[in-house]
């Protein structure tokens, strides 16, 4: 939870299939200009300190009105952003949606242009905050999760909204795992995310963070019932040129109320050393570790043949696959797990996984039938059959973070038989079977993610993947190794270690250094560039579109004594 660059291939790409997926993030880049120096991270978002012009003792009321939403997309210039922090190597973005995928539109481009601060000032003035009573806030960030031009980005901003002269704004920072915790929590005002698809339809891209069901889940909390019934009308739609009539409308509204506000598209990179192949990451942004192998010449950082290890700056947030809503975590549910359809390494062709291939559908499109493959088992030797698909279903009641995502399309699964699942949808979705290509569909094994809680760091993973996880230790490293029951395509090496970098230059070293095989999410264009030059190292861009962008928590409150 994917690029700048992603206009040629995605273009393609989505004009052959609209079957396609992926989740939530991306990287940074090289500062021109040096900004004023990144604050120092905080450890808590307690109380965030915000001074609007509401008197103290004014009832409870929330922070973010839409006119001040407005003010904050007339007065940002991504133009400016982009250029000065990355050298021009992003894309300003002026929708939620990619420019690759059919029915974009670029409504922030529309109503506000690449800035318009006189717009922002007479919003503000009429607003009622003045250069002596300005509108005063906290804008939160994670200072090294996106990668280290995240303060950078972050400092233009504030220099941008503050031009306005009626804004005053106070940087507030947080590692990963506690600005998770804080933004899901409601306890942050406005903050920085970045996001890739869950799978590839103009949906994923806004539902997200428009629909009610699912902003909670993003910490947006936006609910508008018009906007509801267009998101849900436009999924439905079979017919294109309505879809493209009805995402037209979604922009313009979008746009207008600024749920989140779209700031630029960036490149991911991967990073190897010499000898590591089988790396193929596709446009659904999946990275099967099953194909990696070494050459004959290899040197393997573990000195092993028989184990990769793989460093990343990202964090576990979940590995329960009814709860995990984060790319990372995604990763490591779809290495230990198989969903009902797949992805062929490095492509966006959906074919069986625990199915022998795609469903049929119902003559209403309403019901999608899967035929379970024969002899299906967890790794622990549990056999796997409907039943435990119809379990893991009945676990999103526990509301976990991804319960919204499957929820809104899902209605009911049923098990007429031992390999037959049947899910009944709430409307016709046709990009359903990419959904059902998406972590969430995961079967959850009974003996570690029991029906009644769940259970977001387990111990050991014994799923229906190419490996099983055998340890993990939160911040340091992660174990997987093969699964001797699945029944898919043996992985090339057995072992898998995932070790994890507290930022993007630490990783940088630890690849140079043969420490690790292979750096991946976060390296942003400053690391990358340096290692380009780097004998025995190769570098590649990944396109995939990732998007980074502001949320406005809808929900925060302010006043009251």
């Amino acid at each position: 939870m994917k690029s700048r660059k992603f206009l040629l291939l995605i273009s393609a790409i989505v004009a052959l299939s609209m079957l396609l997926s992926a989740c939530a993030q991306q990287t940074p880049a090289a500062t021109v200009e040096p900004t004023k120096a990144p604050v120092e991270p905080t450890k808590a978002p307690v109380e965030p300190t915000l001074a609007p012009t509401a008197a103290a003792t004014e009832a409870p009321h929330p922070l973010w009105t839409k006119e001040l939403k407005q003010a904050f997309a007339a007065a940002i210039d991504r133009e400016a952003i982009v250029d000065r922090v990355f050298e021009g190597r992003n894309t300003p973005a002026y929708s939620m949606v990619p420019a690759g995928y059919p029915y974009a539109t670029e409504p922030f481009l529309d109503k506000y242009g690449t800035r318009d601060l006189e717009l922002a000032k007479k919003i503000l003035t009429d607003l009622g905050y003045t250069a002596d009573k300005p509108f005063s806030f906290e804008l939160w960030y994670p200072p090294e999760h996106y990668g280290t031009t995240t303060a950078d980005v972050m400092q233009v901003i504030k220099e941008q909204l503050e031009e306005t002269g009626l804004i005053k704004v106070e940087l507030k920072s947080q590692n990963w795992a506690e600005y998770v915790d804080s933004f899901v929590a409601g306890k942050l005002p406005v903050f920085m995310l970045g996001w890739f698809p869950d799978f590839v339809d103009p949906d994923t891209w806004l539902s997200p963070f428009a629909s009610c069901l699912q902003s909670p889940d993003n910490g947006v909390n936006y609910c508008n019932a018009d906007m509801d019934k267009l998101l849900n009308d436009a999924a439905a739609a079979a017919d294109p040129a309505k879809r493209a009539e009805l995402y037209k409308q979604i922009g313009v509204l979008y746009a207008e109320e600024v749920p989140t506000l779209p700031l630029f598209w960036e490149p991911e990179f991967i990073t190897y050393r010499t000898g590591v192949e089988g790396i193929k990451i596709g446009a659904a942004f999946e990275f099967n570790y099953y194909p990696l192998n070494f050459t004959a010449d290899a040197v393997p950082a573990s000195g092993s043949k028989d184990t990769i290890i793989i460093g990343t700056t990202d964090e576990v947030n979940s590995l329960d696959p009814q709860d995990a809503y984060a790319t990372h975590d995604w990763e490591i549910i779809k290495n230990t797990g198989e969903t009902l359809l797949s992805y062929e390494p490095g492509t966006t062709n959906l074919v069986g996984g625990t199915a022998v291939g795609l469903p049929t559908v119902s003559a209403d499109g309403l019901q999608y039938t899967f035929t379970l493959k024969d002899g299906l088992k967890f790794a622990d030797g549990t056999p796997i059959t409907s039943a435990d698909y119809v379990r893991s279903w009945k676990r999103f009641s526990l509301e976990g973070q991804v319960s919204g995502l499957v929820q809104l399309y899902v209605k009911d699964v049923t098990a007429p038989d031992e390999k037959t699942v049947v899910y009944t949808l709430k409307g016709t979705y046709g990009f359903f079977p990419a959904l059902a290509a998406t972590a969430p569909f995961v079967p959850a094994n009974p003996k570690i993610f029991p029906d009644d809680q769940i259970v977001a760091f387990p111990d050991k993973i014994d799923g229906n993947g190419p490996y099983r996880m055998v340890s993990n230790k939160p911040g340091e490293q992660l174990v997987l190794e093969a699964n001797p029951n699945y029944t898919g395509t043996p992985p090339n090496i057995k072992n898998v270690i995932i070790r994890y970098y507290a930022d993007p230059a630490t990783m940088s070293n630890a690849v140079e250094k043969g420490e690790i095989d292979i750096a991946w999410r976060v390296l942003g264009p400053v690391e990358a560039v340096r290692l380009q030059s780097v004998a025995g190292l190769t570098v590649e861009t990944v396109d995939a579109p990732a998007l980074r962008y502001i949320v406005f928590n809808h929900t925060f409150m302010v006043g009251g004594q």
